[in-house]
């Protein structure tokens, strides 16, 4: 009997992990693994509430089991409503990235999704630094700014996707994933 970790070891297809905040949970890695032909093996990890020194130790165990090829960080929302300003959640962001970065792996950092609260402006901002410094250091990065609309995508409380975001936002990885394979 083979154990799940032996089989995504001894798998010859690329392996992609997305680690994120609540915002991914639902996001399912098989049917993203399926609409990208089976191409790479997607699997999603969600730390519901992770702030981004958090994810230093959730990500710790996936890679030293899994030792993917990719790995898409979504983190930072949770971070909004504190004190944090938008260039030190940046900054933050991308201390992980280069952090969690190695000789086997790439990372790539998914922005934070729009807001349909008084965090948006705040979101912006930390998108527009985390744009700019990931454009500067060669990192590669999701946007979803475009694709995620508050009104028609979040739920009531205008701050986790509903169903239809759910499904723009995984479009949206394996559009970026698509374009890498």
């Amino acid at each position: 009997n083979i154990s799940n970790s032996s089989r995504l070891k001894d798998n010859r297809k690329d392996k992609v992990f997305i680690l994120g905040d609540s915002m991914v949970k639902k996001v399912n890695g098989y049917l993203m693994t399926k609409n990208l032909k089976h191409q790479c093996l997607v699997k999603v990890r969600s730390f519901e509430g992770a702030k981004v020194r958090c994810m230093y130790d959730h990500s710790k165990p996936t890679i030293r089991d899994f030792n993917p090829e990719k790995i898409i960080l979504h983190v930072g929302t949770n971070q909004l409503g504190q004190k944090s300003t938008s260039s030190s959640i940046a900054r933050s962001i991308i201390d992980l990235a280069e952090d969690l970065k190695s000789d086997e792996n790439e990372i790539v950092i998914s922005l934070i999704v729009p807001r349909g609260d008084n965090l948006n402006s705040k979101a912006k901002e930390v998108n527009d630094r985390l744009r700019h410094m990931c454009d500067t250091r060669n990192i590669k990065y999701i946007d979803h700014t475009e694709l995620i609309n508050p009104e028609q995508h979040l739920n009531e409380r205008k701050l986790h996707l509903n169903r239809y975001g759910t499904i723009e936002f995984a479009k949206n990885f394996t559009m970026f994933l698509n374009n890498l394979y």
